[in-house]
């Protein structure tokens, strides 16, 4: 079942890309992570991680956020307590830091060269591969 798990996610990051390419829906900062919402009927478990095949299930969040998130999942926190700490996640980015955030964030792309995996921002990836290609 490990594979369909891992199957899922890679789903996940064809249809709609890498988490860090958006917005922490919690936060508001840099997401690192798709969280899944458990709120898919047709759940899937493998070991102690719960997943869904469906992509609509998946929300972008910063590693931070997402912790808390399935903590208070596991601990079935009613929705006051949920709440309460989504407006404290809020809290710490002020909405005047967003537009700062999002001119800093760029599209990055991994690739492997001799083995190693090099991490390139994908503006030089592409001006890189029209002078090869030219």
């Amino acid at each position: 079942m490990a594979d369909a798990y891992k199957n899922a996610h890679n789903a996940l990051r064809a249809e709609r890309g890498p988490a860090s390419l958006h917005q922490c829906v919690w936060c508001w900062g840099d997401a690192a992570h798709w969280a899944y919402d458990h709120n898919d009927p047709n759940e899937q478990m493998d070991g102690r991680r719960r997943f869904s095949t469906d992509t609509a299930h998946y929300r972008p969040m910063c590693a931070r956020c997402h912790r808390t998130y399935d903590r208070l999942h596991r601990e079935n926190a009613g929705p006051d307590r949920t709440e309460r700490e989504f407006f404290k996640a809020r809290m710490r980015y002020p909405r005047e830091s967003l537009e700062a955030m999002a001119e800093r964030r760029a599209a990055y792309v991994h690739t492997y060269v001799n083995g190693k995996r090099r991490t390139a921002p994908l503006t030089l990836v592409q001006t890189t591969i029209q002078r090869v290609m030219t």
